[in-house]
Formats: C-alpha cells, structure tokens, sequence
C-alpha cells in the first residue's frame, strides 16, 4: 500500500466507523485519525496494522453478522451493570469509557516514541520526573488496560489509586471529545441509551475523588518532604507511588502529615482548581478582563491575574497571621464582597447574611439566586472541611477608602482558614 492510498475513504468503504477501525488496528482513534491524515505521519508499526485492517476488513454497510440479531454479550452486560436510578455512569457512558480507557494504549509492545496518547495530560512536574522512564510507561499502559476490563466486567471503576485517578480523567476527557462524533451505540449494537447520556461532568463527579479533573501536580507538592520524626520521605503523590492506596496518598496531602487538620496549601490548591471550573462567574467579576489564574503552592496563594495591570492575590492562612494590605484594598473589598456572594456562599447562606432569611424581601425570592451555577462548590467545600458560611473579615476603615488596617481583607471559613485579597499592581 502507498502513501497515496486514502484511508479514509478505503475504511468507509469498508463500512467501518473510525472507533470500529481502531479498535480492529489495536491503536487509539487519535492514532487512526492521524493515520487519515497522513499515513506517512505514523510510525511503521501503526502503518502496518492499518494497512492490515484495510486490507481484511470486507464488510459492507448494509451487512450484518447473524450475531448481530441480539446484544452480544457484553454489550449485555454493560446493559445490566450501569445506568441505574440516579447514577450518571450509564451503559452508553461506560462503554464509551471503556473503549477510550483500551484504545488510548495503542499497541501491546508500544513504540514510546508514538505513544502520546497515555501521556499528554500528564502534569508538567510528573513528566519531568519519569521522562524516558519505560517501565513507569509500561505500568500506567497497564492500568489503562486494567480499568477497561472492569468496566468490561461491569465494575464500576472507581478509582483506588492516584495512577487510575489520572487514568478515569484522561479516559473522561477523550470520551467527551469523541463522544458526538462517535456514540457508542453507533458500533455496539443493542446498546441501550438513556435520557442522561453523555453527563461527563456528572460521571466525573460520582467516580472521582477529584471533582475538578486530576490535578496539575506542581513540584513543591510531589517533592521529599520531612516528617514530624524527621525522616525524609518521598511524597505519595511522587509518580513512583502512583499505585499505592488512594486514601493514603489525599490524607497525606489533606494534612500535610498533621492529622485532624486540613493543611493551608492543600486548601489553595482545591481553591485553584474550584476558580478555574468557575471561570465564566469569575471572569464576570472581573469584568471580563480575567486572562490568567496561577497556582503558587508553596507561597498557598492563587493569582488572579487582570488584562487591565494587576494582579488580585489570594492567599490561604491562618486569621492570626499578618497578611498587610497592598494596592488598592478597596478594589480588593470590593473581589472579596462579590466571591463571597457569587461564588463561595450557598443561596441560604446569602440569604441568612443578607436579611436573615425573612422570606419578604427579593433576596429571599429564589428566582433571583446567584449562587445556583456554581460547579463543584459543595464538593470544594466537603473536600477541604470548610462547611461553615464565609463572612468578611478585617474590611478596614471604610470612610478612608478602606486604608489604615493592618491585615488585608479576609473571607474567613473557620478558626482555622481564611483566604486574604490583596491587590498587586504589575510594572
């Protein structure tokens, strides 16, 4: 076969869908895809099982196998195993998984070099550490394979180690994108469908112990760390210790080794994450001139930055600790009054605060709640044991300008957390 050989036209000749096509190739429809592209793109091993598939598949599209009369039987089971009441993990979405989590390792024997697919959304920091490391490769290539068979199996796949964490994202993620284009009931027949297909956000939320999508590992946080007896330890969340025990690794990170608490820069990190799922009522905030949010996990402060010149800061502390003004503190009243109230407090903690929940007034009118669109906020919240409603704190002097006080303003959660505004003016 040349080069000049259309492979897209040669598989819709054949009947095949592309999922149905890189599956019969052992590759991942990413891979197919490019082969469609341009097949001189791909790697000589990709090459061969597409032309392999070209070459055998004979199927047409009006036929179908006798089999084809009933559910096979694991289409069966995907039928009778998920979409229950209340679940958003439905036959069509565990298949969808199920092929994504299988097809994303495109061979048994992987040529590293071709092999993106498994690896794109690894953290920047993870990657650096286990660059080149064929064996870490080959591990996650396994667990890829591992949650596709129990799906298969009808297991839910909850995830029980921080590698299936990253495996269930990355699987989630490819599902969604290939999932208008290539439904599964289109290749698996007798597949049953349900009003709630496709609830990726919710599949996300009912399996994951990471409600805004893996994190974006940073250094500081998957670095040696010293224990209270003094010991160095590698961190559980260092990718060598992807596969031990998921609770394990979210106690150690929740408390930063100290328990009974939940540590300052564990908290910045799921505010980081919590921001970013909310961007449009943030962005909103700050009159649509929000161009980029950063995490600085050992300084536990989350960076706002504006287009306008400056950047509004919010740091994760202790109330006692001293966190002066900066720039502009009222500007910075005026971010921590409307995070407050469009983001962090529930629509019956603004209406305690605001009236006391006097039924009357247009507060207490629920067709005019602002706080209903917040994705992930009791999740947030239940993650990090900040349950209690948010109040400003240390608002300063506010017939100055709100200048003269020594702390900077504060959305305070407990006795314990309060996350300080402060504006910085860039140069």
């Amino acid at each position: 076969m040349r080069d000049e050989v259309d492979v897209r036209a040669s598989r819709e000749g054949a009947g095949l869908t592309q999922a149905e096509a890189a599956q019969a190739a052992r590759i991942s429809v990413a891979t197919w895809r490019r082969a469609e592209d341009d097949l001189s793109m791909v790697s000589a091993k990709t090459r061969a099982a597409v032309e392999r598939v070209l070459k055998t598949v004979k199927r047409k599209p009006q036929e179908k196998s006798p089999e084809a009369v009933k559910p096979a039987e694991h289409v069966r089971r995907l039928n009778m195993c998920f979409g229950t009441a209340g679940s958003s993990l439905t036959p069509a979405t565990a298949a969808q998984l199920l092929v994504s989590s299988d097809q994303l390792v495109d061979l048994d024997a992987p040529d590293w070099a071709e092999q993106p697919a498994i690896l794109d959304e690894l953290p920047d920091a993870v990657r650096f550490r286990v660059h080149d490391n064929h064996a870490w490769y080959e591990m996650l290539a396994d667990t890829f394979k591992d949650v596709a068979k129990r799906i298969s199996a009808g297991v839910r796949p909850y995830p029980r180690t921080l590698a299936e964490e990253y495996v269930l994202h990355t699987a989630l993620g490819e599902g969604k994108e290939t999932w208008d284009d290539m439904p599964p009931w289109e290749y698996l027949e007798g597949l049953e469908r349900r009003d709630n297909d496709g609830d990726w956000g919710g599949v996300a939320a009912e399996l994951s112990r990471f409600p805004f999508g893996f994190p974006e590992l940073t250094e500081d946080e998957i670095a040696d760390h010293t224990g209270e007896d003094g010991r160095v330890r590698l961190s559980r969340l260092h990718p060598y210790r992807w596969w031990e025990p998921l609770d394990l690794a979210l106690e150690e990170w929740r408390t930063a080794g100290r328990p009974g608490t939940v540590s300052q820069e564990f908290v910045a990190r799921t505010l980081f994450d919590f921001i970013r799922n909310n961007l449009d009522i943030v962005d909103e905030i700050f009159e649509a001139d929000l161009y980029g949010v950063d995490l600085d996990a050992a300084r536990k402060t989350v960076l706002l930055r504006d287009a306008t010149g400056f950047t509004a800061v919010f740091t994760v502390a202790h109330p006692d600790a001293v966190i002066p003004p900066r720039d502009n503190p009222f500007q910075a009243f005026v971010y921590a009054s409307a995070l407050i109230e469009y983001l962090f407090r529930t629509r019956e903690e603004q209406r305690m605060a605001e009236c006391g929940a006097c039924g009357e007034c247009e507060e207490c009118d629920l067709g005019l709640s602002t706080t209903d669109d917040v994705a992930g906020r009791d999740s947030w919240r239940r993650l990090t044991g900040l349950n209690l409603s948010p109040t400003l704190i240390d608002v300063g002097d506010s017939e100055n300008d709100f200048q003269g006080g020594n702390q900077a303003v504060g959305i305070r959660f407990n006795d314990s957390v309060v996350i300080r505004v402060t504006i910085a003016h860039v140069d």
